[in-house]
């Protein structure tokens, strides 16, 4: 299936992200709720770590500007001021329609989600709660779409939080049918929430010392 135009990506983001409640009022807006955030989000996959990249993001790659609706780059304090008006969840939510549509777009509406990788990650220069952001991505392998990201706290949360994902989100991606991930995610609870959701899983396990030569 022939891959879909990034243009055309790009104007179904911010289709989706109409989705989230823009909390101004109507007078004097001059930029888009939903340009703002379907820019953040493209400056984000492209390396921006604070505001100010974000904002720079938009300045060079103008070309992206117009699919978004969006006239010029926003500021540093324009970023500031609306990201903490909008709701992290309604921006989730919308991600995540975002996503499964992209996936038929790209893979074709019959085409499964297939494998997920389990993934853990601490995000450099993202603080919260006064400690560096830790993650779990749920990675699908065909149309190499990151699905979903979780806010674990640290490592540890890790196993936590892939049960909650499966319990919850996994039902909105059909065709999922086999969750992979390190030697971290082989926990008997998480095999059983994948297995009662009647998926199957893959976990890769490291030897951690030398087999013993006594019998």
């Amino acid at each position: 299936m022939a891959k879909p135009d990034v243009i055309v990506e790009y104007a179904l983001l911010r289709k989706h992200l109409e989705a989230v409640v823009d909390p101004r009022h109507a007078r004097g807006k001059v930029h888009p709720l939903a340009g703002v955030l379907s820019l953040v989000v493209l400056a984000l996959m492209g390396g921006a770590r604070s505001m100010s990249d974000v904002s720079r993001f938009g300045k060079l790659k103008a070309e992206v500007l117009v699919p978004l609706g969006l006239r010029r780059s926003p500021s540093v304090a324009t970023l500031g001021r609306l990201l903490r008006l909008v709701s992290v969840e309604g921006v989730r939510k919308s991600l995540l329609a975002f996503v499964r549509e992209l996936h038929v777009l790209r893979q074709g509406p019959e085409a499964p989600v297939g494998v997920v990788a389990m993934d853990g990650k601490t995000l450099r220069g993202t603080w919260e709660g006064g400690r560096q952001l830790h993650v779990l991505h749920l990675f699908a392998h065909q149309g190499a779409l990151v699905l979903d990201q979780v806010a674990v706290g640290k490592a540890a949360g890790e196993v936590a939080g892939a049960e909650e994902w499966i319990k919850t989100i996994a039902r909105e991606f059909p065709g999922l049918s086999l969750f992979t991930g390190d030697a971290l995610f082989a926990q008997r609870s998480l095999a059983q929430v994948i297995v009662d959701g009647s998926r199957d899983y893959l976990i890769k396990v490291k030897k951690t010392k030398k087999p013993s030569t006594t019998i």
